[in-house]
């Protein structure tokens, strides 16, 4: 073969591939859930975002609330006083959120996951975080992501105390994994996308 027509055919099967890593990463060509069928009665939407939200526990470092324009948020209690003392003296620089869909005609439940930064300023009311979530052009699916952190110090000083000050794991999966396990159980399917605009209410 000619190496110019080499050349060229080379050029124009690296020009499809990239027009089609683009349009993969803008939601094009994605599952969206509907053909899996689970061994449970699927429940309804609404019971469905219930579950979810059951989810909640005042000892667990993560919230799950209504979305703006997703059904449900699933993040960090990053922002809750109770929390963001530990998270800024552990030194955490990354935030994780879930946006999640419940499609109730699939019997799915989409998922849009994003990563952000933390930083932490001084001001009137004591250290706070500031959390920025950056676009990516390719996103939405994080497989794995851990950290863990322990200190030590006086937790109180009268009388001193010596004892653990902070224990915290940043895992993905402790946030992901009992919503998996809940959509599950209840006969809907966890379809994970690369496209935000899937998770959002208005389409």
């Amino acid at each position: 073969m000619d190496a110019g027509l080499l050349a060229g055919l080379l050029g124009l099967i690296a020009g499809f591939a990239g027009l089609y890593a683009m349009l993969y990463a803008m939601g094009f060509f994605q599952y969206l859930g509907g053909k899996r069928r689970s061994v449970f009665p699927p429940v309804s939407r609404e019971i469905m975002i219930n579950k979810i939200l059951a989810l909640n526990d005042p000892s667990k470092p993560y919230r799950i609330t209504s979305g703006a324009d997703s059904d449900l948020v699933a993040e960090w209690k990053i922002v809750d006083a109770q929390w963001y003392g530990i998270f800024n003296k552990s030194g955490l620089k990354s935030a994780y959120r879930a946006l999640l869909r419940v499609d109730e005609s699939r019997h799915a439940v989409r998922c849009y996951e994003e990563f952000g930064s933390i930083s932490w300023t001084m001001g009137l009311q004591g250290i706070t975080p500031k959390i920025s979530y950056h676009r990516r052009f390719f996103g939405g699916r994080i497989l794995y992501r851990k950290e863990y952190a322990r200190g030590y110090g006086l937790r109180q000083l009268a009388p001193p105390e010596p004892g653990k000050v902070y224990d915290y794991r940043f895992d993905v999966n402790e946030i992901r994994g009992p919503i998996i396990l809940t959509v599950e159980n209840n006969g809907l399917e966890w379809v994970p996308v690369t496209a935000k605009r899937h998770v959002t209410c208005k389409q």
